[in-house]
């Protein structure tokens, strides 16, 4: 599963909260290194890449030990194919610690999380070979049920493929930790009760959703007559020799033992990851499990033309013409970008063409790189919470073995043109990934989640991220250069001429959509601090009043029933909103170790004492009339009583704009 940003960094917004301090910028997951090295389209040098197998070995046998030590992971492997062969595999640390098992490339089995995709969209291919499916045709022409017209223009299996379908991605209620608590719906209902919300028209920009291959799955067993797992054992595993694979979930008892632990590392220990379930009908997206070895024979047969073997034993699982369709470029927001094959992501680096894709199963991660031109692959998975920082693209484990293999070329660097100036102001602001969901309560990672363009005032852009910052300069309107590499990045605007959204060559499985003032984490960030400045301050005035009406006063009228109500109606609102903050809080490591189950019940009532806060700000909304026209206090007590209402009001919105008013999700 793809997860832009990490949750830790929710507990660390809502920290600031409660504690008041000032915020830290936060770390996404998909840049957490400044990352050299370009895509660009220069012709590889001759004799570049690994020939040797043993220097190859030693290689990865420092950076997989660097990067294990670093970052606590127990356990990974890596398979190196080459010119139709398996060159390299070899594991590295622990696939079941407690029992002292090492990982062994050959028998060993991960969940390769959204990898699966890569298996999903071949099936779908070998079909469209077959003339049972149109890549062009509405896709609810191979349902059952029936996706809504949220939008005029019909999905298409290629919108699938790309992520351009416009479904938002969920990832709650994805997996159970105990199978009984799985849905026993059949699949169609599973899918259909409710179809995922569709945000974006179809083919407006990549918004990565588990939906597109899950849907794309479904209508694999429908037309193939057979249910997915069987359908890709069937006519992938089997054809392949990939014994220590499977697409069934749960893993058959047979293949159990092999199946690697997952790990986090907590309080200085490596802890097990809990066993989880998913309804089958997730498992196009993301369920499969398979060696290092196994996964090489699937990269060979896509490198090799779809075909796996030699001329005396050899197995097509796709015909040559259609492999290099599937690696074509199928979608780009700009011409200038890298795109979107047909499932496989563009990321480019150093001058190498690289069709890839990541996977996240929690808490494994996964990096699938084809190097079609050098008819290389590789891939590397671990077992690991930890391995976030190093599984993503032009990261990690990518950068250190490009610019091992594949050293970059000097860029040749590019003036920016004299009159920028005059268009720089409109690029300018605040953007955030797509990427996430916008019906439910994952989009408050957004609040943690903000680039900026800025115009430093020498002819270039600079573009900020939380992993570090990147200057641009403009090639054609609406289309820059990195100054000293070949990543690019391209605006989009309106029919007005406003700029809307940017695109960036190190993410193309995202789009980022400029922000007003409103939508701002600086804004909303002021907003919610400022509103728990002013609850926090309403208990110890609340404490103050209640000594002060007990002790006995023969001038002082008493206070009107209705001055009572209104006193407690708003410090109910008060306690409730902090003790949702602190609910939320203390959720959110409990939810971060499995994205993928429902929220947990602390998080679920704080969800609710939202809902109740809610409710009475619409009554502290009246006793604010009230109070006014019924003169319960002084000028200053009233104003007092007024703020803290326009405090409450404001942090229903807040909560209401982050989908965390109520049980969404």
């Amino acid at each position: 599963m793809s997860k832009l940003l990490s949750l830790g960094n929710i507990v660390t917004m809502m920290a600031a909260l409660m504690m008041l301090p000032a915020l830290a910028a936060p770390v996404t997951a998909q840049a957490d290194e400044a990352a050299p090295g370009g895509p660009g389209t220069t012709a590889p040098a001759p004799g570049l890449g690994p020939t040797d197998a043993a220097e190859l070995e030693a290689f990865l046998e420092h950076l997989l030990a660097q990067e294990m030590a670093e970052y606590h992971i127990a356990g990974a492997a890596v398979a190196v194919v080459k010119d139709g062969q398996l060159f390299f595999a070899k594991g590295y640390g622990y696939a079941n610690l407690d029992n002292g098992l090492l990982v062994d490339p050959e028998q060993t089995l991960f969940g390769i999380g959204s990898v699966t995709k890569l298996f999903t969209w071949t099936a779908v291919m070998q079909l469209v070979e077959q003339g049972k499916l149109d890549l062009d045709a509405d896709i609810n022409t191979y349902l059952d049920f029936r996706i809504p017209d949220t939008y005029p223009e019909p999905i298409t299996l290629k919108h699938l493929l790309t992520h351009t379908s416009g479904f938002e991605n969920r990832l709650f209620g994805m997996a159970a930790s105990d199978a009984s608590d799985v849905p026993r719906l059949p699949a169609r209902e599973y899918l259909s009760s409710p179809v995922w919300p569709r945000v974006n028209p179809p083919g407006a920009y990549v918004n990565y959703s588990n939906y597109n291959a899950i849907l794309a799955g479904y209508i694999i067993a429908r037309v193939s007559g057979q249910p997915y797992d069987q359908y890709i054992q069937e006519h992938i595993f089997d054809p392949l020799g990939m014994v220590h694979a499977t697409a069934q979930n749960p893993v058959p008892p047979g293949l159990r033992p092999f199946v690697s632990a997952g790990y986090t590392y907590t309080d200085g220990d490596f802890q097990v990851f809990p066993d989880y379930a998913g309804h089958p009908a997730g498992t196009p997206s993301g369920f499969i499990h398979a060696s290092v070895t196994d996964v090489a024979r699937f990269m060979i047969a896509h490198l090799q033309g779809g075909f796996y073997g030699d001329a005396a034993a050899g197995v097509r699982i796709l015909e040559e013409s259609t492999t290099q369709q599937m690696h074509g470029t199928l979608y780009t927001p700009d011409p200038h970008l890298l795109g979107v094959a047909y499932g496989f992501f563009d990321w480019s680096d150093n001058g190498q063409r690289t069709l890839a894709h990541r996977g996240y199963l929690p808490p494994m991660h996964s990096t699938l790189l084809l190097l079609p031109e050098q008819n290389l692959g590789v891939f590397v998975i671990y077992n690991s919470e930890g391995a976030r920082r190093v599984a993503n693209q032009h990261t990690g484990f990518q950068r250190a073995f490009f610019d091992h293999y594949y050293p970059a070329s000097p860029v040749e660097p590019i003036q920016p043109p004299a009159d920028f100036a005059e268009r720089a102001g409109r690029l300018v602001g605040r953007y955030r990934s797509t990427e996430g969901s916008g019906t439910t309560a994952f989009k408050f990672v957004g609040l943690m989640e903000e680039y900026e363009i800025s115009d430093p005032g020498d002819g270039t852009l600079l573009f900020s991220t939380p992993a570090g910052e990147w200057r641009f300069v403009e090639v054609e309107p609406l289309y820059f250069r990195q100054v000293d590499d070949l990543f690019g990045l391209a605006f989009r605007e309106d029919n007005r001429g406003h700029i809307t959204h940017l695109f960036f060559d190190r993410f193309p499985n995202v789009a980022f959509e400029k922000l007003v003032w409103y939508e701002t984490r600086g804004f909303h960030m002021g907003l919610a601090l400022g509103s728990v400045l002013i609850f926090l301050s309403v208990i110890p005035a609340g404490l103050l009043r209640f000594i002060r009406d007990r002790r006995p006063s023969r001038d002082r009228k008493p206070a009107p029933r209705g001055a009572h109500v209104a006193h407690g109606v708003i410090l109910g609102i008060s306690v409730l909103n902090l003790l949702f903050l602190v609910g939320f809080a203390l959720g959110v490591p409990e939810l971060e170790r499995n994205i993928l189950l429902d929220p947990p019940l602390i998080m679920k009532l704080a969800l609710g004492l939202g809902v109740l806060s809610a409710v009475l700000t619409a009554g502290a909304l009246v006793y604010t009339v009230l109070a006014w026209k019924n003169r319960y206090w002084g000028i200053a007590g009233r104003g007092y009583y007024t703020l803290v209402t326009v405090a409450a009001v404001a942090f229903v919105w807040f909560l209401n704009y982050w989908n965390l008013l109520g049980w969404r999700y």
